[in-house]
């Protein structure tokens, strides 16, 4: 099976090119490639790299980033686009700039990207749901003509959201079977599930959902992942067995294993996971993730 990280953090601290030899030296050879980070307003989003380039800049910038990976035997399986907060996405320049993302995944030579479902106001647990979808569903259906013309296919991923006191709980596609409505309304050619576990981990207390039961609810609709660790209260992306007893990674591993998955085994580690080691020592820590992946892949 094929391993895989997510670049965002790395390429910021090591540049593009010494990011990719770091993860082909460690055995990593697929990539979750960040176009673009979290917004949270409407400005921000205007001086976001995705929107400030133009499509001809867009597309000169990831052939040189598509070059790079090819120098280095890195292949970009899938891509993370720009993501907000509400109002910030009712900005049509994040929509714009959500265009430009799926070009840049195109250039890659890339078909799977993660295009977050927003998470509307009050959307607590089933609070809203209507409203919520239907924006969700307006979205997406905005976006299907460049999904078709660049043939890009959507990751829905299940999100979270925290209240007045900062306690994370289920919101859009926090269930399994919301992400399963979507692609059964939009089409599964173009659009996806992208299992986020920790996520999952942290709302699958008001659920009633596991990392392990989602998997095999999506089944074949389950085409990548993020896969990291969280403590059970906050979101920590860090590496697998960090925090022992908040997930069943036995079961994780047989619910993969039974509905065949073929994607990567994509990490989406962060800085609870890289900021703990200095520069000298992330090559090994990017040794210790690959060997995590063989062990899931086994």
């Amino acid at each position: 099976m094929k391993i895989s990280i997510s670049t965002g953090m790395l390429e910021k601290r090591f540049g593009t090119r010494e990011m990719f030899r770091m993860m082909k030296a460690a055995g990593i050879e697929y990539a979750d490639y960040g176009l673009d980070t979290w917004h949270p307003d409407a400005e921000s989003v205007r001086n976001s790299r995705s929107y400030k380039m133009s499509v001809e800049e867009t597309v000169t910038h990831y052939k040189e980033i598509k070059r790079i990976a090819d120098e280095e035997g890195i292949t970009i399986y899938q891509t993370h686009a720009i993501y907000g907060e509400f109002p910030a996405c009712e900005c049509p320049e994040y929509r714009e700039a959500t265009i430009k993302n799926i070009i840049a995944t195109n250039i890659l030579d890339c078909r799977y990207s993660v295009i977050h479902p927003v998470r509307t106001p009050g959307r607590f647990f089933d609070e809203k749901k209507e409203e919520g979808f239907a924006y969700n569903l307006d979205l997406f259906r905005y976006l299907l003509p460049y999904l078709e013309q660049y043939n890009v296919t959507v990751g829905i991923e299940p999100m979270w959201l925290a209240d007045e006191n900062k306690v994370i709980c289920p919101s859009v596609c926090s269930r399994p079977e919301e992400i399963l409505e979507y692609i059964d309304i939009l089409g599964e050619e173009h659009f996806c599930a992208c299992l986020d576990y920790g996520h999952i981990a942290l709302t699958g207390k008001g659920t009633g959902d596991t990392v392990g039961g989602c998997i095999r609810k999506l089944g074949p609709h389950m085409k990548i992942v993020h896969i990291h660790e969280v403590d059970g209260i906050r979101d920590n992306h860090n590496a697998p067995y960090t925090y022992p007893g908040t997930m069943d990674w036995d079961d994780i591993r047989a619910a993969m294993r039974e509905i065949n998955y073929a994607g990567t085994v994509n990490f989406e580690v962060g800085g609870a996971y890289y900021n703990n080691y200095p520069d000298r020592l992330i090559p090994e820590a990017l040794r210790h993730l690959a060997a995590i992946g063989r062990d899931l892949s086994e």
